[in-house]
């Protein structure tokens, strides 16, 4: 507010005229000058692109919007993956071929007596039966023996 009362003199004294104006004689030979520029735009000739070209911008941008999504999407997936992996201890399931690879370098004596050994001496709590319970049948087959019963 001090400002514009003290810079008020200053600003009355200045001309109240517009700076602005055209050359002399500007619009003598506007309409001419008009006509020659109108007349040199028509002469140009558009450079016509390639039709391959034009068709193949939009697919290969829609390819590259593609390729970077799936980028986007696939890496951190990836990584979430390989890591929930490294975390969880997973079974391996075999196959009858593994089965029999496995049971090549057994003799018959030695299956027999696995067979007939007892586990007498080992005891299991409930705690143990209960997770082996729940990690080999599913909630499924435990409905179906409760309802069979």
């Amino acid at each position: 507010m001090d400002e514009l009362k003290k810079n008020t003199p200053r600003l009355s004294k200045l001309k109240k005229e517009n700076p602005f104006g055209t050359p002399d004689k500007y619009f003598d030979d506007f309409s001419a000058r008009l006509k020659i520029k109108l007349e040199a735009e028509k002469k140009i000739i558009p450079i016509k692109q390639n039709l391959i070209i034009r068709f193949l911008k939009p697919a290969i941008g829609i390819a590259a919007s593609f390729a970077i999504i799936f980028l986007l999407a696939n890496l951190p997936i990836k990584n979430f993956l390989s890591q929930k992996v490294a975390n969880s201890s997973v079974e391996t399931e075999f196959s009858e071929a593994d089965y029999l690879r496995a049971m090549e370098g057994i003799d018959e004596n030695s299956v027999y007596s696995l067979i007939e050994e007892t586990d007498e001496g080992i005891e299991f709590s409930d705690e143990d039966l209960l997770s082996y319970a729940s990690a080999n049948t599913s909630e499924y087959e435990l409905f179906m023996d409760l309802n069979n019963n």
